[in-house]
Formats: structure tokens, C-alpha cells, sequence
């Protein structure tokens, strides 16, 4: 199956759990969102290579729901209160599991500081980097990390480190690429366009 093919299917069951997700305080209005919805995950799928994006495909076939997964342990961080609620309901993650994700999560973490330093303006635009930077409306990119990789199989996590390690050590931010991505779906040709544009367009304001 060729990647395109296997991205279409994980946003397609992606997009049924995320629209039909219990919100605490009622739907919300990303729920209805599918064009926003596509745009965010594909311009991310987009940089995993095909024998990870086949196993994420085997977890969504599960009968859990790892949308749930990933929203309800990013609760721990960003609403700690609910998830005392609900956290005996979610799946226990092995230690394997978490120094899996713990590994990812050390050169990830890193690449998007990268971005961070290397395009204040976009970055400005989005989530804050660090979970001390939660609250009850802004979820950073580090909770937001942690919740999405602990949602995935083991047998994923693996492959998707492998696939880490070895961009690391070629020097490719994946972070970067996600962002590259983004910015090409909304009409930019990369992170530089897009910083550039908007540097400009402080210019014209001030």
C-alpha cells in the first residue's frame, strides 16, 4: 500500500473517533472542524515513514480508542482535577512503554525548540513548548506529545523511534518538516515563507 493510501485511511478513522470524542463541557468546535483536522495530521503523517504509519493504522483498528487515549492523558497535565476522574479507565502504560515514548519525547522535544529559536514568529502562532506552560485553554506541544505517543502500540513506538534516531543522525528535523508541511497546505512554501511574510507584514504595521 502506498503511503498516500495508508495516510487517507488513519485520517479517515482519525476523524471518526476525534468528531464523535465526549468533550468535558460539551462538543467542541474543532469537533466539527474536518477541514482543520485533516490539514494538522496529515502535514504530521506526512513525515513518518510507511512501516510505522502501517502499524498506527493496526492500533486504530483496536477496539480502543486512541483519540481518547491521547486527549484523556493529556488531561493529567492540563486539567488534573478530571483526569483523577477518569484515569483507572485508561489503558496502564508498561515501563517499556514509557521509556519508549520518554526517548522519542528527548530528541523531539529538542527539534521543536529548534523551531522555536528558529522561527519566533510562527512558532508564536501556535501551542506554548513546555507543560508548565498549561492551563484550562492552552495545551503545549509537550503535553500534547506525550498524550498522542502514549496512545500508540508499543510495536509503533519502537518503529517510530528507530525512525527518530535515524533522521537525528542525519540532521533532519522532523519538527521542522511538520511545519514545512503545514505550510505548504496553507499556501506557503515552507517555515521560512512563512516567517518571512509575517516579519514583513510587522514592518508594514509599524
Amino acid at each position: 500500500m502506498e503511503k498516500e493510501k495508508i495516510i487517507e485511511k488513519i485520517l479517515e478513522k482519525e476523524w471518526k473517533y476525534f468528531s464523535n470524542l465526549n468533550n468535558i463541557g460539551g462538543r467542541a468546535d474543532c469537533q466539527d472542524n474536518r477541514e482543520d483536522f485533516i490539514i494538522m495530521r496529515k502535514s504530521q503523517w506526512e513525515t513518518f515513514n510507511e512501516e510505522t504509519l502501517l502499524s498506527y493504522l493496526e492500533d486504530l483498528n483496536s477496539k480502543n480508542n486512541p483519540l481518547f487515549q491521547k486527549y484523556a492523558q493529556m488531561m493529567k497535565y492540563n486539567s488534573p482535577e478530571e483526569y483523577e476522574k477518569i484515569k483507572d479507565i485508561l489503558e496502564k502504560a508498561s515501563e517499556e512503554k514509557i521509556d519508549l515514548v520518554n526517548k522519542i519525547m528527548s530528541i523531539y522535544i529538542n527539534w521543536e525548540k529548534e523551531f522555536f529559536e528558529k522561527y519566533p514568529i510562527f512558532s508564536s502562532m501556535g501551542r506554548p513548548l513546555y507543560s508548565s506552560e498549561d492551563d484550562n485553554i492552552e495545551t503545549s506541544i509537550e503535553t500534547y506529545l506525550r498524550g498522542e505517543l502514549l496512545s500508540y502500540s508499543e510495536k509503533t513506538l519502537k518503529l517510530y523511534l528507530d525512525y527518530v534516531i535515524d533522521n537525528k543522525e542525519k540532521n533532519i528535523n522532523l519538527a521542522i518538516k511538520n511545519m514545512d508541511n503545514l505550510a505548504k497546505m496553507q499556501g506557503f512554501n515552507d517555515s521560512d515563507d512563512v516567517e518571512e511574510y509575517y516579519k514583513n507584514l510587522q514592518k508594514i504595521k509599524l
